[in-house]
C-alpha cells in the first residue's frame, strides 16, 4: 500500500460520515416539522432552525 492510500480512505470515509449526518439531521428535521405546531412546542422544537429564516409564523 503506498502512503496516500491509507489518507485518501480517511478523507472518504470522513466525507461519507458527514453526508450521513446531514442526512440524517434533514430526516429529523422533516419528520419533526409534519408534526403539528402545539406537538412541536410541547416537546421543545423551535419555530426555525439556527442560520434559516423563520418558517413564516
Amino acid at each position: 500500500m503506498t502512503p496516500l492510500a491509507p489518507k485518501l480512505y480517511q478523507s472518504v470515509r470522513s466525507y461519507t460520515r458527514r453526508l450521513r449526518t446531514m442526512h440524517d439531521e434533514f430526516r429529523m428535521a422533516h419528520f419533526m416539522y409534519s408534526l403539528p405546531e402545539d406537538i412541536r412546542k410541547d416537546i421543545g422544537w423551535p419555530d426555525f432552525d439556527g442560520d434559516r429564516i423563520s418558517r413564516g409564523r
